[in-house]
C-alpha cells in the first residue's frame, strides 16, 4: 500500500554483448529505462511490421472455427519460431485475399443495387439506351404514384399526339414509358411534372432489363462463388494462427527492445543504459550484469528535474482500485499512495448506487465468470467484481431484491428473510437514504484532510501540515460535534470543541500564507487572533462567563507584540516619522486605556495600524487578506459534502426502475397463452438494461466522486509510470 522505491543505474555494456543483454534483461522486466530519443524511420518501420501482424492474428482469430485457445510454446521452441517463421508470405498472401475480397464485396453491392434499380422495368421489351436513341420521339421512363395518375396523365396526352404506356406496377406504383414528337417534349415534362410523375434514368442500360438482370444474376453467383472460395482459402491460412501468434509476440517484444536499444547513448565501445530499478530487485539486476560479461553497473545520480517513475504496491484486494489514478494521474514520487484509501469508499459508493442485492448477485457472478476467462488481472472487471459484491449486502439493508421481487412472489420464507435483513425502505423513509449519502461524503471529504496531514508530517514539510491542513481538519470536525450533539453534550464538552474551533479559525486567518521572514510576527498575530475570538466567544455567551478573563491574556499579547513592533523600529534604525509618530501615539492610548480614559477600541485601532507600518510586519496584511479569503472559502465544503446526494438519487432511480419493470411484467402476466413467455420476457430484458445502465453510471460517478470532491483535498499526481523493458506476451504463453 505504498509506492515502491526505485533507484538509478548506470549498466556499461559492450556493443558486442549488447543484443543478448538486452534479450536478458527483457526476460527479466525488472528495468525501467530512461529513454530520450524520439522515434527513427526504421523503429516506424519495425512498429507497422508488428501492427500488421497483430492485426492479422486478430482477423484470423476471429475466423478461425473452432475458436482456439493461445498456444503453449517452450522457451526453445519460441525462439526457433521467432528466428525461422517466415510470416511475411501468410501476411502478403492473407492481405491479398482480404482485399479481393473486399472488391468482390464492393462489386456484389453495386450489382445489388443495379438490380433493384432494374427489377421494376424487367417487362420492358425494350433496351433502354435504344429508345434513348430515337430521331424521330423523344422518350422518357418514369413512376407514377399510383394508378389514378397513370389514368389522368394518358387522358391528358391523347390532345398532343403522345403515346403512353404501363410497363409494370410495383407495390401500388406505375412504371410508365411516354413517348412523343420531339417537338413537344417540353410541354409534356410540363404535363408530366404536374401529376408528380417521377423520371428515372436508364440511360446507361444497353439491353433489355430481362437479359440485364439475367446477366447480373449470374455474375452475382459467380462472385459469392469467389467469396466462398476466398473464405476457405482464409480459414485454411486459421491453421497458421499458432505460429503466427507467436510471430507477433515475437515482432512486439523485437519492436519494444529495438526502441530501448535506439534511445541508449554510445561510445565507441559501449553501450550506456539509463534506467530505474526498484531496490528490491537491483541484486538481481546485478546478478544478470555480472552473469552476462562485459557489462558493469554502478548507482547514478538522478538528472536536474529528473524525477523517478512510480511503481504501485498494493494488496491483491486494493490492486484493481490503482485503475482509478491510472485513469487520471499516478501519484507524484514524493506522494503516499492512496490506492488503499480509495477503495471502501470507491465500492460502498458503487454499491449504493446499485442498491439491489439481486443485481449486485448478478454483476459479481458475471465480472467473476469474465475474470476467469480474460484474466485475473482486469482491474476494472475486479472492480466490477468487488462492488457487485459489496451492493448484496448494501441493497438487503434497503429491500431492493430484483426491485420488489419478493412482495411480488409471495413466498413467506423470502418475505421473512428480506425484512429481516432491511433496514429501512429508501421510498417510505429517504431521510436516512439522504443522512447515509452526506455522512458518507463528510466522512470521505475528512478522511482525504487527514491523509494530507499524515503526508506533509512524512514529508517533514510541518508548517503545511499543522498549520494549514490541521486547522481545517480540527474546526471542520468540531463544528460538526457541536452541532450534531449539542444537546447531549456536558458543558465542559461543548467549551472544549467551542475552543477549538476558534483557535483554528485564528490560525487559518494567520497561518494560510506564511514566510519565514515573518515568522515570529505571524506567531504572535496567531496568539493575539485566538485569545481575541475567545474574548469575543465569552462575550456572545458562546463560551462560559469565565472566560472573560481572555482580556487579560489579550492585553497581554498585545503588550508584547507592542515591544516586538517598537524593537524592529529600533533595530531597522527607521526614522520615518509615521511609524514613530504611530508608535507613540500607540504607547499613549494604551497608557491611557489602563487607566480608564480611553476605550480598548481606540487604543486597539491605534496599536493595529503601528504594527502593520513596522518592517517587521509590513506584510502581514497581505497574509491577513488571504486567510479571511480562504476562511470564506469554508463554504465549498458544504457544495462538496452536497455532491454525494448523487449516491441517494442514483440507488432510488436503480431501484425504483426495477419495481416498475416488475409492475409491466405482472400487467403482461394476465395476458391468456403468451402471458407468461411474455412476462418472463419483459423481465430478463427489463432488469438486464436496468443493470447495465445502473453499473456504467455507479462506475461513473464513483469515480467522479474521487476526481472532482475527494482528489483535491490532497492529491497531486503527475508520476511517471514505472514500465519495465520486459516480454508482453499477448497470444501466446512461453514456459
Amino acid at each position: 500500500m505504498a509506492i515502491d522505491r526505485v533507484t538509478k543505474v548506470l549498466i556499461a555494456v559492450h556493443h558486442d554483448r549488447r543484443e543478448p543483454f538486452l534479450k536478458s534483461l527483457q526476460r527479466q522486466g525488472i528495468l525501467h529505462i530512461t529513454r530520450t530519443e524520439e522515434s527513427s524511420a526504421e523503429q516506424m518501420q519495425q512498429a507497422a511490421e508488428s501492427r500488421r501482424v497483430v492485426e492479422a492474428v486478430e482477423f484470423l482469430s476471429s475466423e478461425a472455427k473452432p475458436k482456439s485457445r493461445n498456444p503453449t510454446f517452450t522457451r526453445a521452441e519460441f525462439e526457433n519460431l521467432a528466428a525461422s517463421y517466415d510470416h511475411r508470405s501468410r501476411i502478403e498472401r492473407l492481405e491479398r485475399l482480404k482485399r479481393e475480397a473486399g472488391e468482390l464485396g464492393a462489386r456484389l453491392k453495386t450489382i445489388e443495387v443495379e438490380s433493384n434499380r432494374l427489377r421494376p422495368w424487367e417487362k420492358l421489351a425494350h433496351a433502354p439506351g435504344d429508345l434513348y436513341s430515337l430521331r424521330t420521339a423523344a422518350v422518357t421512363l418514369g413512376r407514377f404514384h399510383d394508378k389514378q395518375a397513370f389514368a389522368a396523365a394518358a387522358e391528358a396526352l391523347q390532345e398532343r399526339q403522345c403515346a403512353i404506356e404501363l410497363v409494370a406496377e410495383v407495390d401500388g406504383e406505375v412504371m410508365a414509358l411516354v413517348a412523343c414528337l420531339p417537338g413537344a417534349h417540353q410541354d409534356v415534362s410540363s404535363v408530366l411534372g404536374e401529376l408528380r410523375f417521377e423520371t428515372v434514368d436508364l440511360h446507361g442500360v444497353h439491353g433489355r432489363p430481362a437479359d440485364v438482370l439475367a446477366e447480373l444474376s449470374r455474375e452475382a453467383e459467380d462472385v459469392r462463388r469467389r467469396e466462398q472460395a476466398l473464405a476457405d482459402e482464409i480459414q485454411a491460412l486459421t491453421r497458421e494462427l499458432p505460429r503466427l501468434k507467436a510471430a507477433a509476440d515475437a515482432l512486439v517484444n523485437d519492436e519494444s527492445r529495438a526502441a530501448a536499444a535506439a534511445a541508449l547513448e554510445q561510445t565507441d565501445s559501449v553501450s550506456l543504459i539509463h534506467g530505474w530499478v526498484k531496490v528490491r530487485d537491483a541484486p538481481e539486476l546485478k546478478k544478470l550484469v555480472t552473469h552476462t560479461g562485459f557489462a558493469a553497473m554502478a548507482g547514478a545520480e538522478p538528472a536536474e528535474g529528473e524525477e523517478p517513475p512510480v511503481a504501485l504496491v498494493n494488496r491483491r484486494i486494493f490492486r484493481p482500485f490503482e485503475l482509478v489514478l491510472e485513469l487520471f494521474s499516478l501519484p507524484s514520487p514524493r506522494e503516499l499512495d492512496p490506492t488503499w484509501l480509495i477503495a471502501p469508499f470507491f465500492g460502498v459508493f458503487f454499491a449504493l448506487c446499485l442498491t439491489d442485492a439481486g443485481y449486485g448477485l448478478v454483476v459479481a457472478t458475471l465480472a467473476y465468470v469474465l475474470l476467469r476467462k480474460m484474466g485475473m488481472g482486469n482491474k476494472l472487471l475486479g472492480i466490477v467484481l468487488i462492488g457487485g459484491i459489496l451492493t448484496i449486502p448494501a441493497g438487503a439493508l434497503v429491500g431492493g431484491w430484483f426491485g420488489d421481487m419478493p412482495d411480488r412472489l409471495g413466498i413467506h420464507g423470502l418475505l421473512s428473510f428480506k425484512n429481516a435483513v432491511m433496514w429501512f425502505d429508501p421510498v417510505k423513509d429517504p431521510m436516512k437514504f439522504f443522512i447515509l449519502s452526506i455522512a458518507l461524503g463528510y466522512t470521505q471529504m475528512i478522511t482525504g484532510m487527514a491523509f494530507e496531514i499524515a503526508d506533509c508530517l512524512r514529508a517533514k514539510s510541518y508548517g503545511d501540515g499543522l498549520l494549514v491542513q490541521l486547522p481545517w481538519f480540527v474546526s471542520l470536525n468540531a463544528l460538526v460535534a457541536r452541532v450534531l450533539f449539542a444537546k447531549s453534550l456536558p458543558v465542559w464538552g461543548s467549551t472544549v470543541l467551542m475552543i477549538l474551533i476558534l483557535v483554528s479559525v485564528a490560525a487559518i486567518i494567520v497561518f494560510t500564507q506564511r514566510s519565514r521572514e515573518t515568522a515570529l510576527s505571524q506567531t504572535l498575530w496567531f496568539a493575539f487572533t485566538a485569545v481575541f475570538l475567545v474574548f469575543v466567544g465569552a462575550r456572545l455567551r458562546w463560551l462560559p462567563s469565565g472566560f472573560m478573563a481572555a482580556r487579560w491574556a489579550v492585553l497581554a499579547v498585545f503588550i508584547i507584540m507592542y515591544v516586538q513592533a517598537a524593537d524592529s523600529l529600533v533595530r531597522g534604525r527607521i526614522r520615518r516619522p509615521v511609524p514613530v509618530v504611530l508608535g507613540v501615539l500607540a504607547a499613549a492610548a494604551l497608557a491611557l486605556y489602563l487607566t480608564h480614559v480611553l476605550p480598548a477600541a481606540v487604543a486597539g485601532i491605534l496599536g493595529v495600524v503601528f504594527f502593520l507600518s513596522t518592517p517587521a510586519n509590513h506584510s502581514v496584511l497581505t497574509k491577513f487578506l488571504w486567510g479571511g479569503y480562504a476562511l470564506y472559502g469554508a463554504t465549498s465544503y458544504i457544495g462538496v459534502v452536497l455532491s454525494y446526494i448523487r449516491l441517494m438519487a442514483l440507488g432510488m432511480c436503480t431501484g425504483g426502475v426495477a419495481v416498475a419493470v416488475n409492475v409491466v411484467a405482472w400487467m403482461v402476466l394476465k395476458m391468456p397463452v403468451v402471458g407468461i413467455p411474455l412476462a418472463l420476457v419483459v423481465l430478463l430484458v427489463g432488469h438486464s438494461y436496468n443493470i447495465a445502465v445502473n453499473v456504467l453510471g455507479a462506475f461513473v460517478h464513483s469515480l467522479r466522486l474521487q476526481y472532482v470532491e475527494f482528489f483535491p483535498r490532497f492529491y497531486a499526481g503527475g508520476g511517471e509510470r514505472f514500465d519495465p523493458l520486459r516480454e508482453r506476451n499477448q497470444f501466446v504463453t512461453v514456459r
